[in-house]
């Protein structure tokens, strides 16, 4: 129980990047070494958060854009392969999965539970309440969003750890391998997702302008005020 616990805290730490400035806590890179020391392995769990980062690193929302939700996939996968002394490569092939049916949980909420306290804020906002309306910003993100994920992934943990390792042991060795190959696939793949959000013909001119005209990519003294 003290791991559900850990993990369950870890998880609480990780959605609260929300509402602390986009500190990055969220990501694996950051929440991996975290559930390895809560697991007793701080190694893997290094190696597995690094690994997870650069596969997950285009998972970014933009807009519209629903990615994977990245804190449950980076804290499950992690655990559940420490837990069946898995490398790096069976973490992603558990965390991508799980990260992805987590999202449809996430949008749930976001469309049936947060809505009830946006019309109470509303409500607030009628009268002059100023603190309401404040109450229920806090209200509607802890408890409608990210409370019951939080929740979520530790009785996930909880319910799945013992079936998780008996399912890992049942992988044959060569399937094992392979994912261990695709892991390093993934990495790429990472790459090349985020770049192809940041590299296409609407915005590629913008950044060679600026790749051109900024000092750091030319020699000292060229292009300055003083020749």
């Amino acid at each position: 129980m003290i791991k559900v616990l850990l993990i369950f805290l870890i998880a609480c730490f990780g959605y609260s990047d929300y509402f602390t400035g986009k500190s990055l806590q969220t990501r694996p890179l950051v929440l991996g070494p975290l559930v390895g020391l809560a697991m007793g392995d701080l190694q893997t769990g290094c190696v597995i958060g690094a690994t997870m980062e650069l596969a997950l690193m285009g998972a970014v929302g933009v807009g519209a854009a629903l990615p994977p939700e990245v804190v449950s996939g980076g804290i499950l996968g992690t655990a559940f392969a420490i837990a069946g002394h898995k490398d790096a490569g069976m973490a992603v092939a558990l965390g991508l999965p799980i990260a992805m049916l987590v999202m449809l949980l996430r949008n749930f909420l976001f469309i049936a539970i947060v809505p009830l306290f946006a019309n109470r804020a509303d409500q607030y906002a009628e009268k002059g309440d100023i603190k309401g309306v404040s109450r229920m910003h806090w209200y509607g993100g802890i408890f409608g969003m990210y409370l019951p994920m939080a929740i979520l992934v530790a009785v996930a943990y909880y319910l799945g750890s013992g079936v998780m390792e008996n399912i890992l042991d049942a992988i044959p060795q060569f399937v094992q391998d392979g994912l261990t190959i695709s892991a390093g696939i993934l990495l790429a793949l990472g790459f090349a997702i985020l770049l192809r959000m940041i590299l296409n013909k609407k915005i590629a001119a913008f950044f060679s302008y600026w790749i051109c005209n900024d000092s750091i990519f030319k020699p000292s003294g060229i292009g300055s005020s003083n020749h």
